[in-house]
């Protein structure tokens, strides 16, 4: 009987991040053989970009950029992170009260018509 042992997959969370200049100014990262995310060149600086194709953030360097997909703890994507979730809570407060305020007029109009 002879012993084959299969290696077993390396898990995502731990697989290294493999980059590939792919066009001028852009790069393309890997992760566990599955897409995680680019980096494009543009006027002054670098955006990076994760698997979904979502800007996590301008950077001045393209090292920087490339590290910022590794980590979400990255401090501007945290900030980035807070920015959106405020302008996200902002702008349903607004559509909401404006909601609320179409329904109240409607109501008040209703007996006149």
């Amino acid at each position: 009987m002879s012993d084959t042992s299969v290696a077993s997959p390396t898990p995502i969370a731990s697989a290294r991040v493999l980059w590939a200049k792919v066009d001028t100014g852009f790069w393309v990262a890997h992760r566990g053989g599955e897409y995680f995310g680019c980096v494009d060149a543009v006027a002054g600086g670098f955006v990076a970009r994760d698997a979904h194709g979502v800007p996590i953030g301008r950077y001045d360097a393209l090292e920087t950029a490339k590290s910022s997909l590794r980590s979400t703890t990255h401090p501007a994507n945290e900030s980035r992170r807070r920015l959106i979730d405020r302008a996200s809570l902002v702008a349903a407060t607004t559509v909401g009260g404006t909601a609320l305020a179409l329904g109240l007029t409607a109501g008040a109009l209703a007996p006149l018509l």
